[in-house]
């Protein structure tokens, strides 16, 4: 039975827990709804889709068409609603596996009844795409005009730490901290702050979706090297030496995300962390929170979110997910909002 919807959201598979959690922040106005494949989901109400280009978890958003059950290609080539376009072109790729059919056929074949219908292609920089998944996960199918970027790593490689001039091995994948800044900050105005900010790597992602920036640091080396990679990545942002458990935050507060420098001294880690909080609660009534923490490996979890002792000073902890890292060691993303009790 075709499912009928506003959109379809194809996530990447890195992490669609994570991906879903980032989609719930940058489409607000839409009820996000779980299906059986576990990179597609639907949207239910209309929401700005142009923001699936800032995600760092969202292939595309597909408009205007729908999702069903796959049987074969000639009962899912009735279901398109063919229309006459201009300068398009027409994309299928898989999720998950493979269903048992040719994705180039499926180009071929819907091209074919949109060309019947006057529209004019262009297969090297189309101003329309039509995108068809395949997902056998759950042998579904889901089409519609794209919103995004489509398929594909677009970049992420070039934009890792290592690539960097100032370069530290514990810095933050790009893409964990692009949906980190995605998901405290939404659809909000207002500064995003790192209080911690190390080689700059959230300062990077959150000034690439063109969001007022600020990053702290106590260590002058951090800060002259943030600056640094800020310059390399062609994006500005304040950057500033101060202390994490004194400095003044702007009034114009959206969200702290932070990874903390977490090393051998756990205990003075965690209270470097706790002042910090403390000193945020202390300024603002109304702010978002995520928090990258390590942990051990072995508790990190794709699919869900996950359970794990641990508790935020002034902040009510809304949701929690496993990052794997390595072997022996893992990452969680602690998402949080300030305590209405605080």
């Amino acid at each position: 039975m075709t499912v009928e919807t506003t959109a379809v959201i194809a996530l990447r598979g890195w992490h669609p827990a994570i991906a879903r959690a980032e989609a719930e922040a940058m489409f607000p106005q839409s009820d996000i709804v779980r299906t059986d494949a576990r990179r597609l989901i639907k949207a239910e109400g209309r929401s700005d889709w142009s923001r699936a280009s800032l995600m760092s978890g969202c292939e595309c958003v597909l408009v205007g068409g729908g999702m069903t059950e796959w049987t074969n290609i000639e009962d899912f080539l009735a279901l398109v609603d063919y229309e006459m376009k201009e300068d398009m072109a027409v994309e299928c790729w898989r999720h998950e596996g493979k269903l048992p059919v040719s994705a180039s056929d499926i180009e071929r074949q819907v091209g074919s009844h949109f060309h019947e219908k006057g529209s004019t292609f262009n297969l090297e920089s189309p101003k329309n795409r039509f995108g068809i998944v395949l997902d056998a996960s759950a042998g579904l199918v889901a089409w519609g005009w794209m919103v995004g970027q489509g398929p594909g790593k677009h970049g992420w490689a070039t934009m890792r730490a290592n690539k960097r001039p100032f370069f530290r091995p514990v810095s933050l994948e790009p893409r964990l901290a692009r949906a980190a800044v995605n998901i405290a900050a939404g659809t909000k105005e207002g500064y995003i702050v790192d209080p911690m900010c190390g080689t700059g790597g959230i300062l990077i992602e959150a000034a690439l979706t063109n969001r007022l920036t600020l990053g702290i640091d106590f260590d002058p080396i951090m800060v002259e090297g943030t600056i640094e990679n800020l310059k390399w990545a062609g994006v500005s942002a304040e950057v500033r030496r101060d202390d994490a458990t004194r400095f003044e935050l702007p009034e114009n507060l959206t969200a702290i995300v932070v990874d903390p420098p977490y090393g051998r001294n756990s205990k003075g880690d965690s209270k470097l962390l706790e002042d910090t909080l403390e000193n945020i609660s202390s300024q603002h009534d109304d702010c978002n929170l995520v928090v990258i923490m390590p942990c051990e490996a072995g508790i990190e979890n794709l699919e869900e979110k996950i359970d794990y002792e641990i508790s935020l000073p002034g902040f009510d902890i809304k949701a929690m997910y496993g990052i794997p890292v390595h072997k022996s060691l893992g990452r969680i993303m602690v998402i949080a909002s300030m305590s209405s009790s605080k």
